[in-house]
């Protein structure tokens, strides 16, 4: 993502050149979701608090199963 100064009309400044101001970092290798490296890290129990309340997801065992690529578990443990 860049900008560029513009003026009242959006035209560019003369002068300016475009500032990038973010970019996309690639994904991590072996990600099936598209997440970042930031979601995994939220996501990872590694990160956690030592004391989880008992409705946090990442305790789920239907997503943990998911997470690992074991749809059929993941699908039981919804049952």
């Amino acid at each position: 993502m860049s900008y560029q100064p513009c003026d009242i009309e959006g035209e560019p400044l003369p002068g300016t050149e475009l500032k990038e101001v973010w970019k996309v970092v690639d994904a991590p290798e072996n990600d099936k979701f598209q997440y970042t490296h930031f979601v995994h890290k939220i996501n990872s129990l590694d990160t956690a608090r030592k004391k989880l309340l008992a409705s946090d997801s990442r305790l789920r065992p239907d997503r943990y199963a998911l997470e690992k690529g074991d749809l059929s578990k993941a699908g039981s443990e919804k049952s």
